[in-house]
């Protein structure tokens, strides 16, 4: 059974019984990153502009061909 179909089921289910429907699939994992981009933006905010910066990087050289 797929998850469309099992999600199907359950809002038929619950509906019936007269219960909310569960969540649409995939919406507890965008609440997750959601929650991580807000917990990393207002660490990033506590530390300062520093924080912010990205770190220089060393050049590098490209191979040649001979």
């Amino acid at each position: 059974m797929s998850i469309s179909e099992q999600y199907a089921l359950d809002t038929w289910r619950l509906g019936s019984q007269q219960q909310a429907p569960p969540p649409a699939p995939g919406t507890h994992e965008a609440k997750l990153l959601w929650a991580w981009w807000v917990a990393r933006k207002e660490a990033r905010d506590q530390l300062g502009p520093t924080a912010r910066r990205t770190a220089t990087r060393t050049p590098r050289r490209r191979a040649r061909r001979a």
